[in-house]
């Protein structure tokens, strides 16, 4: 994309009728380089790359000009040319053509081995800053000390019970701000852009507070994060490494978005920082959430640092808790059967024990139907992302040569007949009989990650918010239920779509709406 651009904008300045200054000609010449370069660069790379897997069996063509012709198609149809690499080469590796690189994808067997093998071998985190350049979408000094991610493992997960009655209570003002409904009015609603603002909302009033998680300039920044995030790093992505620096100055917004933010933030993080000064460890109505955990850290009190840190937990948490989130609304609005059951469950349990941490574990019907939505809908083909920073010799043999993307076919193991019986049925109470039948009440919990459950990751990389978003995801559905009535509109829409790896929730999707009477 960046490279046509180039082209583009050199021919129209050189073709140009009016008269060109030197500093034009000067710019055009040096735009053609840098495609040239890129373009040069990448070709000498994927020749490497291919010789280099030439062991590993492909999807597709296995000519190294035909893999381009795959990997066009990898875009628009990811998901079927991974499900034909599994279907093919279940017990074995195989490898899939991406624009940029290849991918081997392995088998179930090697789970094991991706969660032995320390992140200096196989690495989550650098395959992550190849995708979206995190050291300059988001900046080298929060990726560089990212003490956000042990405040989401310890300070977030462990006060899971005292913040429950806030989220609960910003999830019902957000859907009633959201969906604006008057008693028996039956409203028709896109669900993932309705869904991603009461995500937003709650997720960030446990992050920044209240009241600014209801500013909306705040949201808006925030909902506009990963977009932005993704786009800018894909088009960083097509630099050599040596142009990234110049390159990052002229394509990431990183600056701007950290200001704007911290312009919200400043005056709470002073008001807080005099609070803690006067009173200590005697505040007694400190604010319990991840802006004053930061704080707490004493390692920074600059409005741009923490907001920059806020902006990538944002990132984590808003985007992949509201697409799981309209997936789930749109199959239950299109399985209407379940939805009395599901209300029964929620009204008896949270009538007798509130909003508790300790209900919302007891909403075992909606809790399998949003894990069986996961599975059947899912949320990428291709899961438990790695790179290889070393060469690496697997359980079984298979050799992965030192710089190698490594994954697993997550969503074709979610519908392996060996893994799951009738995969291709929508079971809402799936998991119910899973846990009835093995006797194990944990196992089959959302946030249980295991080899036939990938939607969280494995092993040390495994998602360390998903027992925060399995919270929100069984609060907001519950709310839906207790307060709402819905179903599909006269179109239905498929409930998700592919682009390249990724599934999302479609978003032409539409459901009708409808305030309860209580």
């Amino acid at each position: 994309m960046i490279i046509g651009y180039v082209f583009k904008r050199s021919v129209r300045l050189l073709t140009s009728t009016q008269s060109l200054t030197m500093a034009d000609v000067l710019f055009s010449s040096n735009l053609l380089w840098v495609a040239g370069v890129t373009l040069v660069a990448a070709c000498v790379y994927r020749a490497s790359e291919f010789r280099n897997l030439d062991h590993i069996p492909s999807v597709g063509s296995s000519s190294l000009l035909g893999s381009y012709w795959t990997a066009i198609k990898f875009h628009r149809s990811g998901s079927k040319i991974v499900q034909e690499g599994y279907n093919k080469h279940k017990a074995a590796a195989f490898k899939v053509p991406t624009l940029g690189h290849w991918v081997v994808v392995l088998n179930r067997n090697h789970l094991g081995d991706i969660i032995r093998t320390s992140d200096k071998e196989l690495s989550f985190h650098v395959a992550l800053e190849d995708f979206i350049k995190t050291k300059y979408t988001f900046g080298p000094q929060i990726m560089g000390d990212a003490y956000q991610n042990a405040i989401v493992k310890s300070r977030l997960t462990h006060n899971l019970s005292t913040i429950i009655s806030d989220v609960a209570d910003e999830i019902a003002a957000a859907l009633d701000k959201t969906l604006n409904l008057t008693e028996n009015e039956w409203k028709c609603l896109p669900v993932l852009e309705t869904v991603e603002k009461v995500v937003c909302r709650a997720g960030n009033r446990i992050f920044v507070g209240y009241p600014l998680c209801r500013d909306p300039d705040w949201i808006e920044l925030n909902m506009q994060l990963t977009n932005a995030i993704i786009k800018e790093g894909l088009i960083l992505s097509l630099f050599p490494k040596f142009m990234l620096p110049l390159a990052a100055r002229l394509v990431t917004k990183t600056t701007n978005r950290d200001r704007r933010g911290a312009r919200h933030l400043a005056p709470i993080i002073i008001e807080r920082l005099k609070h803690m000064k006067e009173h200590g460890k005697k505040w007694n109505d400190k604010p319990d959430d991840f802006l004053q955990w930061c704080l707490d850290e004493g390692k920074e009190t600059s409005a741009d640092l923490l907001a920059a840190r806020i902006l990538v937990i944002n990132f984590a948490a808003t985007h992949t808790t509201s697409n799981t989130f309209a997936q789930t609304l749109y199959c239950l609005a299109a399985n209407p059967q379940y939805i009395q059951p599901l209300r029964e469950e929620v009204q008896t349990i949270i009538g007798e024990d509130g909003w508790t941490k300790e209900a919302l574990a007891k909403l075992r019907k909606a809790e399998s139907f949003i894990k069986e939505t996961q599975r059947f809908e899912g949320n990428a083909s291709l899961g438990v992302m790695r790179r290889a920073l070393k060469d690496i010799t697997l359980s079984d043999g298979t050799f992965i040569p030192t710089g190698t993307y490594v994954c697993v076919a997550s969503h074709a193991i979610h519908h392996d007949p060996c893994v799951y019986e009738d995969p291709e049925v929508f079971d809402p109470y799936r998991y119910i009989k899973l846990q009835e039948k093995q006797g194990d009440s944990s196992r089959y919990q959302l946030v249980t990650i295991g080899p036939e459950w990938l939607m969280f990751g494995i092993g040390k990389a495994a998602c360390p918010g998903r027992f925060f978003a399995a919270m929100m995801l069984k609060l907001m559905f519950a709310h839906i239920i207790l307060s709402y009535d819905l179903k599909l509109g006269d179109i239905s829409y498929p409930a998700s779509v592919c682009i390249g790896p990724a599934i999302a929730a479609n978003p032409s999707a539409k459901i009708m709406l409808r305030r309860r009477c209580n």
